[in-house]
């Protein structure tokens, strides 16, 4: 099974929380296999090129409890790069790794 920290480990991503008490959780390793909810999932070379742009563009490695007031809200945890970091609120330069992800879980949320 793929790890989900590792020095292989590209990405991992969790959201969870809702009125629906969702948990999802998200790592990709450098090849491409990506582990969604603890089911295998191969990137394409052209998906691994998105979300390698889109996670370049990551500049927020900081935790905020901002938001997390609000009922029923999500959070989301981005570990990227050796940070590892908290949002209710997702930051604007998650936003396209962040669309690029949840993609994966196709229909499986």
């Amino acid at each position: 099974m793929l790890a989900h920290t590792g020095p292989d480990v590209l990405v991992a991503y969790e959201r969870s929380g809702g009125f629906a008490g969702i948990h999802q959780k998200i790592t990709v390793n450098m090849s491409g296999t990506a582990l969604v909810n603890d089911e295998k999932v191969a990137l394409g070379a052209e998906e691994m090129r998105g979300l390698k742009d889109a996670l370049s563009r990551v500049v927020t490695t900081a935790s905020s409890s901002e938001g997390c007031q609000v009922a029923d809200h999500f959070a989301y945890t981005l570990t990227y790069r050796g940070h590892r970091a908290t949002r209710c609120w997702l930051p604007s330069d998650w936003r396209d790794a962040v669309d690029r992800l949840e993609a994966l879980t196709g229909g499986r949320r």
